[in-house]
């Protein structure tokens, strides 16, 4: 599925470059850039959705996100915009093609541990702040919330 050229895909409906090209940005923004020594592939990898953007010549995500069920929350993880497309709001237009995703299934919240860093990104995009700030992989994180339908 695609919403505004971002693509909807459960990994075993993504192609190896696909998925190639999703992790090599999450793999070089969460381990090269951040230095976080946690393990970016995890088990909700296997059922999550993954929300990306490829480049022309498909070869590099220019953003991605991943979106799963957890406890009966939907939760979004590892958000990530390379290096070369930063400054031209595809991390906006992404969790906004996210939101619309999730409304057309009638889902009421969506979830994230956001890095605090970039809690004012969240911010500006309707995210609500739950509970304390938290450490996850030696980063400083905070839940969030996002109302999707009223």
């Amino acid at each position: 599925m695609k919403i505004d050229n971002f693509t909807f895909k459960k990994i075993d409906e993504m192609t190896a470059r696909e998925f190639y090209c999703v992790e090599r940005l999450r793999n070089t923004t969460f381990v090269a850039e951040q230095k976080i020594t946690l393990p970016d592939l995890d088990d909700e990898d296997l059922i999550a959705v993954q929300v990306y953007l490829l480049n022309q010549k498909q070869t590099t995500a220019l953003a991605t996100c991943r979106l799963f069920q957890e406890d009966g929350k939907w939760m979004l993880g590892r958000v990530a915009v390379a290096k070369e497309a930063r400054g031209m709001h595809l991390g906006s237009q992404m969790l906004e093609a996210v939101h619309q995703f999730l409304q057309a299934d009638h889902v009421a919240a969506l979830y994230c541990h956001a890095q605090m860093r970039v809690k004012p990104f969240y911010d500006k995009l309707g995210y609500q702040v739950i509970g304390e700030p938290f450490d996850e992989g030696g980063v400083e994180h905070v839940m969030m919330k996002k109302i999707i339908i009223q």
